[in-house]
């Protein structure tokens, strides 16, 4: 089977890496993972990957964001009855993000649950933190410093 990584998902990481590594918190962003293992796992655990998600795994097997405010990983299931697989975690582990193997939906939970339209809605979270943070580092002229990094 042919997969094509999602285009949006790709350009968002490609965005978000250049952004965090302009801030002083350390972000970390690892190799790929395989295709292939991504493949067994759905299959060994009979839960299919959301294709957004999948592009992002494509792209980095784990991300460690502004010290792990935001952490994203391979998917990990407690027990096969369970709905939620858990992905990451936001707010130093304060929050844990999931997406439903029913229904493919990403969401957080926390003190409340917070539901997301899909990944690449979350990564539109993400990138609004991450440029918060390079505001308040940078103030105003933040924008014109990441843009001299393209």
């Amino acid at each position: 089977m042919v997969f094509i990584v999602n285009q949006d998902v790709k350009n968002e990481f490609e965005d978000l890496k250049k952004l965090s590594s302009m801030l002083k918190s350390k972000s970390e962003f690892d190799v790929p993972y395989p295709f292939e293992k991504v493949e067994e796992w759905e299959k060994s655990n009979r839960v299919k990957i959301p294709d957004m998600y999948k592009s992002w795994l494509l792209l980095t097997s784990y991300a460690r964001i502004m010290d792990g405010r935001i952490e994203l990983f391979f998917p990990e299931i407690g027990n096969s009855d369970k709905e939620d697989v858990y992905i990451g975690n936001i707010g130093y582990g304060t929050d844990d993000l999931y997406f439903s193997k029913n229904t493919g939906a990403f969401y957080s939970i926390g003190d409340e649950k917070e539901e997301y339209e899909d990944f690449l809605d979350f990564l539109t979270y993400v990138h609004v933190t991450v440029e918060d943070e390079a505001e308040e580092e940078y103030g105003e002229e933040w924008l014109k410093k990441f843009e001299s990094q393209q």
